[in-house]
């Protein structure tokens, strides 16, 4: 049995349409557009998604790539010098693509949960940019996505999370191909969905478990961390919410568990079963939610070159990792949660990090982070700590030059203020500008100073 998805394109809008046989092991998708010359169809795969700071070659599971022509002719799909597929050139119109992704080698041959879709029983999760690609250049247009299962298979997804599920078939729009790939889509009977009412916002909690679980205490501390980052912000930008939380039997010893992803409105857990959260508890540390909500304020909604727009053949490089990172650690875990002894992890951090991490100015580490961020995790643990502290420098400085009135808040908000004006990414060389005009303090010197390497 296969797992089969239509894409349909026209000048408007783009329509893919979503068809699972439960017990399937692959995914066929079928795109089908208008028309395009053969001499220029490239069928796009990505190899990497916003925030993982990695390559993954989504194209080891992508088999069976076949172009349609208005003839009805069949041509085989050819991988090209990327993470892309061309077909033979000819004098027709491609009208179809189709090709086969294999889910199950995915999970198995990927060993961070966190970057794979997963079938389990009674249990489809897809992340949207493991699995979808493009026709390169339709990126920008806008998208209709159906989706089509078992009639008795509940259908939830985070571009439009609710707990009224319908079953066997469901619609949703997105405004590009980013959006449609940042999404989840969760099918089938095992998965649960709980809504938290007392939310500002929709706030939801979609899991799939293979040991007993409490999605309510899973949605108080979801609340916890929402009250916090909107009591420290000032608003929500988000118009939704939703946690999408995985707890696995581990297929393997070398499999790992534990990381999380953000997305814009929502954020993905994948978990062995040994970390069930069970019942309610008074002290549960919630960082992790904390600060993955966290980043649908910074980058999600404001960000420098490289993140957005992404470049989905490629682990994009990256020069403010640092900031994405370090910034949302200082917020969530310094503020937020008032843990200040953190403050001595990245001291540590830093002070213990080997001599080719040390002699790395911030811009340089940044940039090795890109694809290595969590390779060697001194890498990624070393981005966010100089980060953090960079913001906790300003942070005094700004409230000493301004008597207390102001704080690093101020800056952070600056930097969501011109995102939100100027509708594009900042460059490198604006990012202290824009946070001394928000806050009306000189940061120059503080910011120089973190540049340097740090030996």
């Amino acid at each position: 049995m296969i797992i089969c998805f239509t894409v349909s394109y026209s000048q408007s809008k783009i329509s893919y349409t979503l068809n699972y046989t439960p017990n399937s092991e692959k995914v066929v998708i079928e795109l089908e557009f208008d028309s395009i010359s053969t001499y220029v169809a490239k069928l796009v795969i990505p190899r990497s998604g916003p925030g993982t700071y990695d390559l993954t070659n989504y194209l080891a599971f992508v088999s069976n790539v076949k172009g349609y022509t208005v003839s009805e002719k069949v041509i085989n799909g050819v991988a090209g010098d990327g993470s892309f597929f061309t077909f033979e050139n000819n004098d027709e119109l491609l009208i179809k693509v189709s090709y086969e992704v294999d889910i199950k080698k995915m999970e198995l041959d990927l060993l961070g949960g966190f970057s794979s879709s997963k079938i389990r029983e009674n249990y489809l999760g897809i992340l949207g940019y493991s699995v979808f690609g493009f026709i390169e250049g339709y990126e920008n247009q806008a998208i209709i996505l159906n989706i089509k299962t078992n009639n008795d298979w509940p259908i939830f997804s985070t571009l439009s999370p609710s707990i009224d599920r319908k079953k066997g078939t469901e619609t949703y729009e997105t405004e590009n191909f980013a959006l449609l790939a940042d999404g989840q889509y969760l099918l089938g009977s095992s998965v649960k969905v709980f809504q938290v009412v007392e939310s500002k916002i929709p706030l939801f909690v979609a899991t799939y478990s293979e040991t007993p679980i409490s999605p309510k205490e899973i949605g108080r501390r979801a609340l916890l961390a929402l009250n916090g980052l909107a009591d420290y912000f000032g608003y929500v930008p988000m118009p939704y919410y939703t946690l999408c939380y995985e707890f696995l039997n581990p297929i393997s010893t070398i499999h790992n568990y534990g990381f999380s992803m953000e997305h814009l409105n929502s954020m993905t857990a994948s978990f062995s079963v040994s970390s069930a959260i069970l019942e309610y508890n008074e002290n549960a540390r919630i960082g992790g939610i904390v600060h993955h909500m966290g980043h649908s304020w910074i980058p999600l909604r404001s960000y420098g070159i490289g993140y957005r727009p992404f470049e989905w053949q490629t682990a994009p490089i990256i020069e403010t990792i640092w900031l994405n990172e370090g910034f949302t650690w200082y917020v969530s875990f310094y503020n937020v949660l008032g843990y200040k002894r953190i403050l001595n992890f990245f001291k540590k951090t830093i002070n213990e990090a080997p001599d080719y991490i040390q002699k790395k100015s911030l811009k340089e580490l940044s940039i090795l982070g890109s694809t290595q961020y969590s390779m060697d995790f001194r890498i990624g643990k070393n981005l966010y700590s100089r980060g953090a502290l960079l913001a906790y420098d300003l942070d005094i400085l700004i409230q000493k030059e301004t008597g207390g009135e102001k704080s690093f808040k101020d800056a952070i908000l600056g930097l969501l203020k011109w995102t939100e004006n100027n509708k594009r990414a900042f460059e490198y060389n604006e990012i202290e500008s824009i946070m001394s005009e928000s806050t009306g303090v000189d940061l120059s010197d503080v910011w120089n100073n973190w540049q340097k390497s740090q030996k």
